[in-house]
């Protein structure tokens, strides 16, 4: 019995004893964010930015750069991305990679050519979020400087989750979306585009963590919209959220809503449901949009009396007013203006209808085009706060 025992413990003994492929801390660096841009030559220019742990820790950080930014430019990202011991003197890992910025010109040409690198990569995961940089280089992105997150693609990511929970501002897309979107007859796909507020050269000084007012930002533009896989044009950042209200993704937001003229309530939207239904009617698509939201009165610049439900009720009413309007004017813009379905239609009539969807998916941009689309909203204001009465009603 003992024998037996020990023969147990010795094989053990062989599956403790670690990763076959593990690498020690300080024999690697590792990439938080990489940027794609075209050179001068029309070959891809890869920029990638390489964390310095002990500058991120502020008990550890002595004032030197937290990051290492580094380009290379090449015929593939592939072999860019495995050149980068060129400059850099530790083993590059790309498996923590948070941010991946796409130059406007880049986009213009198509994402394929390395959207499938990094679908095959097994050491890339696909939970980054993907960007598009409007009217400055995508390298340019990852070089400005913030004081309080000193990585530039760790600031990104941290600054889209904090506006999609929050506003609803980023289009909340990942690689797996990406793709999905591409391979879709019903649906293409969509990223949030960012920009530089202020000098982009200055941004990339150390100098510029120590500014009260940094001489240079990243902010939040636009929503980039594509077709065929290329990169079509820009809507502006309100479409963002009303994109998102389509989608079903939306859960928190503020809104201005006018209430007399030149006056307007503030109400919050802290949750919100989105259900569509899609069929063909007639050689036309039917689109059903159905949105409740629950929000409470933030502020108020009209006298109404908010102890009486019929204010609340007209408040209620003028919200969903307003939503309606904004939801319906997007859509309406994107069918006229582009004919192409962002909003993923043609996959709910892909659920809901299949049997008419497949006759026409071949030409279902046209289609939708032309589309009837129907939004309707309901919001119920639950609360005003910690105040019933308004101080402009005394």
């Amino acid at each position: 019995m003992r024998k037996k025992l020990l023969c147990w413990v010795f094989l053990c003994n062989f599956l403790l004893s670690g990763c076959w492929d593990q690498r020690e801390l300080s024999e690697i660096s590792v990439v938080t964010g990489m940027a794609i841009d075209k050179s001068d030559e029309g070959k891809f220019s890869l920029t990638t930015e390489g964390i310095s742990a002990q500058e991120l820790n502020p008990k550890t950080a002595s004032g030197f750069t937290s990051s290492i930014i580094f380009t290379l430019e090449g015929d593939t990202i592939s072999e860019l991305s495995q050149k980068m011991n060129v400059g850099a003197s530790k083993n590059v890992i790309y498996s923590h990679m948070q941010t991946l910025v796409i130059g406007e010109e880049i986009a213009k040409e198509g994402l394929l050519e390395f959207i499938d690198f990094l679908e095959r990569n097994r050491e890339i995961r696909d939970d980054f979020n993907i960007i598009i940089a409007h009217n400055v280089k995508a390298a340019d992105i990852l070089k400005v400087t913030y004081p309080i997150q000193k990585s530039s693609s760790l600031k990104l990511h941290v600054q889209l989750e904090s506006i999609l929970q929050n506003w609803g501002g980023d289009p909340d897309v990942r690689l797996n979306d990406v793709v999905q979107a591409y391979t879709s007859p019903g649906r293409h796909p969509v990223m949030a585009a960012v920009t530089i507020q202020g000098n982009p050269e200055a941004g990339g000084s150390v100098d510029n963590l120590k500014e009260v007012s940094p001489k240079a930002i990243v902010i939040l533009d636009s929503l980039a919209i594509f077709k065929q896989g290329k990169l079509l044009d820009f809507l502006p950042l309100e479409d963002a959220r009303n994109y998102l209200w389509v989608e079903g993704k939306l859960t928190r937001t503020a809104l201005s809503v006018p209430c007399q003229e030149d006056k307007y309530i503030s109400v919050r939207i802290y949750n919100s449901k989105t259900r569509t239904k899609a069929r063909m009617i007639r050689g036309l698509p039917v689109i059903n949009i159905n949105v409740r939201s629950e929000a409470y009165l933030d502020g108020t610049q009209c006298i109404n009396d908010i102890t009486q439900i019929k204010t609340y009720e007209q408040y209620e009413k003028l919200t969903a007013k307003m939503i309606e309007k904004n939801i319906l004017s997007n859509i309406k813009k994107v069918q006229k203006e582009y004919q192409t379905d962002i909003f993923g239609f043609g996959e709910e009539m892909y659920r809901q209808d299949y049997q008419n969807f497949k006759k026409v998916q071949d030409h279902w941009d046209e289609l939708f085009s032309d589309a009837i689309v129907k939004v309707h909203v309901k919001v119920q204001l639950r609360r005003s706060g910690i105040r019933t009465k308004s101080l402009l009603s005394n």
